[in-house]
């Protein structure tokens, strides 16, 4: 008989359950409707904000220099966008679902400590990110060695540091990984090329840097944009085969690579004209 009456309570109770849930039910598809178009709304404006972003930074560019600081400045004001978005899109929706938002703001103001050192290598990131930001280490444009992957950087977000190497490959580095930074896009460069000749040969090695730097001086005549010749340093090294000349000159940053082929080019022009060996 005990066993009745407990069925047949257990079942009023599952009535009552549904009864309660049918009542509720517009209000719960109101709320989820209401979600539904609170993030609709928020990546429609995540999407417009990222477009103006884009195009003020497009017109700050123009007629500027690409590397300036102003381009980093556009990356992580995107980044930090990105990022403010996401959260308020999905405080926004969770408060539609009837969620106390302030509570779970007020647990994870109490938790914060606990998910700090559960969550160091992200706090890291942002940290050295921002202190990349603010020294101005590094800019987006710039030609940098980071760790054992050299080249220019595209992206620089809170978290992570895109560089696009010479060969076409994409890497992404954490901030907190960027330790030492060899930044190659400051102020000028030096195009250095070592030229080797072999011993042996009817010219001494006064006789080989003079030849070298008339050469250098015509190579500074045919390209003007130079604004002194190339030096010849003299020997810098010397084993049993060959004796290594050094050339030396400073030069626009861009203009690096470009110039140390003009300068072994025009060379081993000049060695091979007057018949010596390199």
């Amino acid at each position: 008989m005990s066993g009745q009456i407990e069925e047949a309570s257990e079942l009023e109770q599952a009535i009552t359950g549904w009864e309660k849930l049918m009542a509720d039910m517009p209000g719960i598809l109101m709320r989820l409707l209401v979600a539904g178009l609170l993030v609709i709304v928020g990546i429609a404006v995540l999407r417009l904000g990222r477009k103006m972003i884009r195009r003020a930074q497009q017109r700050a560019e123009r007629g500027r220099d690409p590397s300036a600081p102003r381009q980093t400045i556009h990356s992580l004001v995107l980044s930090l966008f990105n990022y403010l978005m996401y959260f308020a899109i999905a405080m926004a929706a969770l408060s539609a679902l009837g969620v106390d938002v302030s509570s779970i703001l007020a647990v994870a103001g109490v938790s914060g400590v606990a998910i700090g050192f559960g969550c160091q290598s992200l706090v890291k990131d942002f940290v050295s990110g921002l202190f990349l930001w603010v020294e101005g280490r590094i800019n987006v444009g710039d030609m940098v060695t980071v760790g054992n992957q050299t080249g220019i950087v595209e992206n620089m977000a809170l978290r992570t540091t895109t560089l696009r190497g010479t060969n076409g490959n994409l890497f992404t580095i954490p901030n907190g990984d960027i330790r030492t930074v060899i930044n190659m896009s400051r102020d000028y460069r030096c195009a250095l090329v070592d030229v080797t000749v072999a011993h042996g040969q009817d010219k001494d090695y006064a006789q080989l840097i003079s030849l070298l730097q008339n050469a250098m001086k015509e190579l500074d005549e045919r390209l003007e944009e130079l604004e002194e010749p190339p030096q010849v340093l003299g020997v810098v090294n010397s084993d049993g085969r060959a004796a290594t000349f050094r050339i030396e000159c400073r030069c626009k940053v861009e203009d690096g690579w470009a110039l140390e082929r003009e300068i072994r080019l025009a060379a081993l022009q000049c060695l091979k004209k007057e018949g010596l060996k390199p």
